[in-house]
């Protein structure tokens, strides 16, 4: 039973203006996720979702549990995508459900276009919680002042405003937006305490701000990623690939709830990131580098020092978190920044070596099996090598021929003119 069916979430609320609200939750949801749309193709790794659900549960990921002969990945399409938020924390997540593609062949590369930000304008920004002392008061930078909020009246002694923001769940909040002159700065400070405890917010969470075209201002949480979360509790770890199974032995849809900013665990891949991805080559010593829309992430580089499966009994083949990468300098997170990476997270420095298109298996063939795809080998360097060397061929005859020409003349020469000299 989902949370839907036990009435413990609500839909993005209606009450904030739609393209407002979609925007905010994403934003709740992190810039540098993928959020599945429907229509999309994408590859799903019951693998991930295991991981995800098994963090919440306090138990190893790597439980031994059977894995229902599913192969290592699922070729799906989206059918439907719900945006939520949990009623008691207001953590952000979608129920997405996927059908199995029945060919399970074509990896023809599809565009998943990212949120269309063309519908409205709506200006957005975020401040992290640093302090002990958040629930006083927050500072908000004047350019992010000036943009989302009203016009402040700066004649006023001190200069204020009352506003008023609605969250996901389209609740009213009222706060004092004050400017204070001697330390040249904005600040919300009556009714920030109360939105702080109801929404039980600690250092290291962030708030979220957006201001539609209409003016209505929107404020939603993203919590700050932390292993301690309840919300998995209620489901099993043998859920996902259950499920997953009996809807790929039946070629019938199901749901799974996704957690987009939880974990670095994206189980969802578009099809076409993992085609450009598994292109590529990684070969131990291969500098790379995170990627993330974030710029702290992005600056993350590092060096791959192993690939291979992460659990070649079960899951052989495996693409998921299949290289180990030795990171330059200690993470501030070693949760987010994983020693071990899926290709899709990290990409080489320089121009990488192409490796290969990966082919899966045939619709006649089972689809149980995890074995790995076989590979058409394209190697670039060699073809041009190749060429470079038949051109050299044919240089090379040329001038043995012309040197043959030019020494049959030079004999007649000596032969012809020997007997006047």
């Amino acid at each position: 039973m989902d949370y839907a069916d036990r009435g413990c979430v609500y839909a993005a609320a209606s009450a904030v203006n739609d393209d407002l609200c979609t925007k905010l939750w994403y934003k709740c949801a992190g810039d540098s996720l993928y959020i599945p749309k429907t229509g999309d193709k994408v590859f799903y790794f019951v693998q991930g979702h295991n991981e995800q659900v098994a963090i919440y549960h306090q138990q190893d990921p790597n439980f031994e549990i059977p894995n229902f002969k599913l192969p290592s990945k699922i070729l799906c399409v989206v059918i439907a995508v719900q945006l939520k938020v949990h009623v008691n924390t207001d953590e952000v997540f979608a129920l997405v459900t996927i059908i199995p593609d029945p060919e399970q062949q074509e990896l023809m590369e599809e565009e998943n276009d990212p949120v269309d930000d063309s519908l409205s304008e709506v200006f957005t920004f975020t401040k992290m919680l640093e302090t002990s002392t958040h629930a006083a008061g927050l500072y908000i930078p004047k350019e992010h002042a000036d943009r989302c909020f009203p016009t402040l009246d700066m004649t006023g002694q001190p200069p204020m405003q009352d506003l008023v923001m609605k969250d996901l769940h389209g609740i009213e909040w009222n706060f004092r937006h004050i400017y204070c002159d001697h330390q040249k700065a904005h600040y919300l400070t009556s009714g920030w305490s109360k939105f702080v405890n109801s929404k039980k917010l600690v250092p290291g969470d962030s708030c979220i701000f957006a201001r539609g075209e209409n003016g209505e201002i929107g404020i939603g949480i993203r919590p700050a990623m932390k292993q301690d979360s309840d919300i998995w509790k209620t489901s099993s770890t043998f859920a996902p690939m259950g499920v997953a199974s009996f809807a790929v032995l039946t070629g019938t849809m199901f749901t799974v709830q996704y957690y987009p900013w939880i974990t670095p665990f994206e189980f969802m891949i578009p099809l076409k990131t993992y085609v450009e991805s598994i292109e590529r080559d990684y070969p131990i010593g291969t500098r790379v580098r995170r990627l993330s829309q974030d710029e702290e992430s992005a600056r993350r580089y590092g060096t791959i020092v192993g690939n291979e499966d992460i659990d070649p009994i079960r899951w052989p083949g495996s693409e998921w978190r299949c290289i180990k990468v030795q990171w330059d300098s200690k993470p501030p997170n070693t949760f987010t920044e994983l020693e071990r990476v899926c290709p899709w997270w990290i990409e080489p420095l320089g121009s990488p070596k192409i490796k290969g298109f990966p082919i899966l298996p045939s619709s006649n063939e089972d689809i149980g099996s995890s074995t790995k795809g076989d590979y058409h080998i394209v190697d670039m360097e060699v073809q041009g090598q190749q060429h470079y060397n038949t051109r050299n061929d044919e240089n090379s005859i040329f001038f043995i021929f012309a040197f043959f020409i030019l020494l049959c003349f030079f004999i007649f020469v000596i032969f012809v003119f020997r007997p006047l000299l």
